[in-house]
Order: C-alpha cells, then sequence, then structure tokens
C-alpha cells in the first residue's frame, strides 16, 4: 500500500523524536500515532460525551437524587485533572446525571467528602472560593454567551452568562437560571461532631432562561443534539478546628481543579475544550439501560475550526499580528487534507477562518478572532 506522502512525513518526525533517548519518547511516539490515524481518516476522536435521556418519572429537587426520575440514569465518568489524565487522578470521586424534559434540563451530582465544608450563604458570591460544582452550558454551540452555574453545599449558587470568554475580551453578566435547587449531605456541613462521606445537589434549569441571548430557539432538544458542556468542581484542602469545631481552609492551599472534561489547563473558560452534552428522545430505561450511542457529523468541522484559531493565535503570539497565507502557518495534514475549502481573511477586528469538511459537506463553518463560532450553507 502506498501511504499519502504526509502520512510519510508524520511517520519521518515521529521516527525522529521517538529515538531523542528522553522520558518523553513515548508521549511523543502516542502523540504521532494519534497524528497518523487522524490524518488518515479525517475522523478526530470527540471529547468526552454523555447522552442526557428524558425524563421518565418525577424528580422532587432535594438534592438526593432518588427520585423515579433518576432511576436508570447513567452517571458520567468520574472527573479528572482538569490540566488532563497525565495529572493524578482526583482523590475525591465526581459525577453527574443529567435529564431533561420539554422545558427544562435537570442536573444532579454526587461529590464524595468527608469535609463537606461551605460557608458562603450570599447568592452569586464567588462560590468558587470555597469547594463547590460548577456547570457550564453553551447551547448554540458558538463559544458565547454560554452560562455558569456555581453551588456551594449550603446551597448558596452564583449564576451568570459570558458574552464570550475571558480570554477573548468577555466578561459576565447577572443571569437568573435555576428554577429549583437542592443539595444534601449525609452527614453535618461544617461539623466535625458528625461526617460526611458525600455531598449531593440537583438543580433544574428552564430552557426558555438557558437559550437567553443566544441563537437557539426556546423549544425542547432535538433527539441527538449537542451541546458544548463541562462540569467542574474546586476542591480545597481543609481541616478541622477543634475550637469552633467546624472545618476550616488550610491557610496557603490552592484548589485542586477536577472537571469531566479535561481542558489542558487550569482554566474552565475554554468553551472550545469542553465535552459534549448530547439528548435523547429516549428515555433511559428504554435505551438498552442508558447505553445509546450517539454521533455529532459536526465534530470534525469544529475540530478544524478550534485548530485554526489555536495556529492563529499562536502565530499572533510570536508575530504580534495575525496572516492571511496558509504557507506561513505550517497548517498540520488534518487541516490540508481533511477539508475541500479552507479560507482564511483579515478582518479590521482580526481574522475569519472558514472551513468545510469533506465528511460533512453541507455545511461551511466559521470562526474568528474571539473564538466565536457559526455555520452557513456551503
Amino acid at each position: 500500500m502506498k501511504w499519502p506522502a504526509f502520512v510519510t512525513c508524520l511517520l519521518l518526525f515521529c521516527l525522529f523524536r521517538t529515538n531523542e533517548g528522553s522520558a518523553n519518547s513515548q508521549r511523543y511516539r502516542d502523540q504521532c500515532d494519534a497524528d497518523i490515524e487522524l490524518a488518515k481518516t479525517c475522523s478526530p476522536p470527540m471529547p468526552r460525551h454523555y447522552v442526557a435521556y428524558r425524563k421518565s418519572g418525577d424528580i422532587n429537587v432535594d438534592g438526593q437524587l432518588n427520585d423515579a426520575g433518576w432511576d436508570d440514569v447513567p452517571w458520567t465518568e468520574d472527573f479528572v485533572d482538569i490540566r488532563g489524565t497525565d495529572f493524578p487522578a482526583p482523590t475525591k470521586e465526581t459525577r453527574v446525571k443529567v435529564v431533561w424534559d420539554d422545558t427544562h434540563v435537570y442536573v444532579g451530582a454526587k461529590l464524595i467528602e468527608d469535609q463537606v465544608w461551605a460557608t458562603y450563604t450570599q447568592k452569586d458570591t464567588r462560590i468558587y472560593q470555597e469547594n463547590a460544582f460548577e456547570i457550564f452550558f453553551d447551547v448554540d454551540n458558538s463559544m458565547t454567551w454560554y452560562k455558569e452555574i456555581e453551588i456551594n453545599a449550603l446551597g448558596t449558587t452564583w449564576d451568570l452568562q459570558l458574552s464570550r470568554a475571558y480570554i477573548d475580551g468577555g466578561d459576565w453578566m447577572d443571569w437568573e437560571g435555576i428554577a429549583e435547587k437542592g443539595v444534601y449531605a449525609d452527614g453535618g456541613v461544617n461539623d466535625i461532631s458528625n461526617p460526611s462521606t458525600f455531598w449531593s445537589n440537583e438543580m433544574s434549569f428552564p430552557i426558555a432562561n438557558l437559550v437567553e441571548n443566544t441563537t437557539r430557539d426556546n423549544v425542547p432538544p432535538m433527539d441527538g443534539e449537542a451541546w458544548f458542556t463541562i462540569f467542574a468542581r474546586p476542591q480545597y484542602e481543609t481541616r478541622p478546628n477543634q475550637t469552633s469545631g467546624q472545618y476550616e481552609k488550610v491557610p496557603g492551599t490552592d484548589a485542586s481543579w477536577w472537571s469531566w472534561n479535561p481542558t489542558g489547563a487550569v482554566a474552565l473558560h475554554l468553551p472550545n475544550k469542553w465535552g459534549l452534552l448530547f439528548f435523547s428522545n429516549e428515555t433511559a430505561s428504554s435505551a438498552n439501560f442508558g447505553n445509546r450511542q450517539m454521533n455529532y457529523p459536526a465534530w470534525p468541522t469544529y475540530k478544524g475550526l478550534f485548530d485554526i484559531f489555536e495556529i492563529m493565535q499562536a502565530f499572533k503570539t510570536l508575530n504580534s499580528m495575525f496572516v492571511s497565507d496558509k504557507r506561513q502557518l505550517r497548517l498540520p495534514p488534518f487541516l490540508t487534507d481533511c477539508f475541500s475549502d479552507m479560507q482564511i481573511t483579515l478582518t479590521d477586528d482580526g481574522f475569519e477562518a472558514t472551513l468545510v469538511s469533506k465528511s460533512y459537506p453541507s455545511m461551511k463553518g466559521h470562526i474568528d478572532q474571539n473564538r466565536h463560532v457559526w455555520f452557513t450553507d456551503a
């Protein structure tokens, strides 16, 4: 079999890097194997993804996740270090369930914890400065006007929306997104005499609130629809204070950040690094015990747009400007061989890149310097 030239080039690059004799040689080899496979198939692996099934029973939003509406609903995978799976696994397990109906999305989370600690009681406080659970939704997959929700073990919340990521010049504004909330701990909160093994929470979100300022209509999710989503847990080291009888944060320690899908950095506001939340019109009990597999035809285009965005930003960091000449960007084979049309146009504000994937030829994807993504007919 005659391999394309780009595969041969990749093989030579891999041979050079993996013979360096360094501790990184296996990592280079693994990455090269992945790059070769991606260039051959044009099918990039999806990030972590979860299927949210239609709610089949009542849910009393009290934080316990023990109602009929949660029956047979699968958990997400355990959270990982937000920086990636190469870093030590979290010391405490976190998992999430999601269901939906025609008007609401319901999220439940269980956080293993033997020292349940929270002090903030004022709504819209920066809850992440203590132990908490966080949710981010991008309901139209534009990387703009995404929603953020935080909750602690006292049930105190902060819900907000962002015009775009902070790093892209965005800012947050007030938003009311929670219809109901509930928290539960199997022991005491801030009570060293009543230790716990976990705390959990449930929240419901009106779809009408989630679509605010987005291009998505206020309608129930379609079967197979996907939203870019991430769940996260900021976790601080705590200790018992025998004088107060409560827990306290160990002075001088920073948070560990654990998330469902790793973003590659201690940063949640990177929507192109989130996972995918799929919606199924089936109930979990009818879908082979919640085992439905989903496909997202637009994903290769999204991956290409995200790659070109990062390449353009890296070029600007090194050269203090954007460029439209693709030859100067040293594009990887995935971008040069898996897309039938790729254009970069410089604008007054920065750039606009457009891609048409060979596997999704009916739609043209666009991304600009602010990470904003949109689609038009090809």
